[in-house]
């Protein structure tokens, strides 16, 4: 397998992980639960709780259905900024510039 060919099958197997690529949504917990918690506390008996912690407590079926739909809802701008998904595209642009070159450096051999 020619290193021409073994680039474009890394660049698939990149896309292919990209494409795949999940958040998990216990990453985004913390900004759930502010967002949740963003009206302030509610008081019962005198004693505070966060909304957040109500939810997760009384019903964590809920809590996770909320917390799944708050990372489909926001994933493009989740995604933007996940540390790994990042990765995975400069990989990518990396292998395609490294196949550009090949390319390139192969047509002025034939020339």
């Amino acid at each position: 397998m020619s290193r021409i060919e073994k680039i474009k099958e890394l660049i698939k197997i990149k896309q292919t992980q990209i494409d795949d690529f999940e958040l998990d949504p216990y990453n985004y917990e913390e900004q759930y639960c502010e967002m949740l918690d963003c009206e302030g506390d509610i008081s019962v008996g005198g004693i505070e709780f966060s909304p957040s912690e109500i939810l997760s407590k009384l019903d964590p079926i809920a809590y996770r259905c909320g917390l799944l739909d708050y990372v489909d809802c926001y994933q493009d701008d989740l995604l933007d900024n996940d540390d790994d998904y990042n990765d995975l595209k400069t990989e990518l642009e990396e292998l395609e510039y490294e196949l550009e070159e090949l390319e390139y450096e192969l047509e002025e051999e034939e020339e």
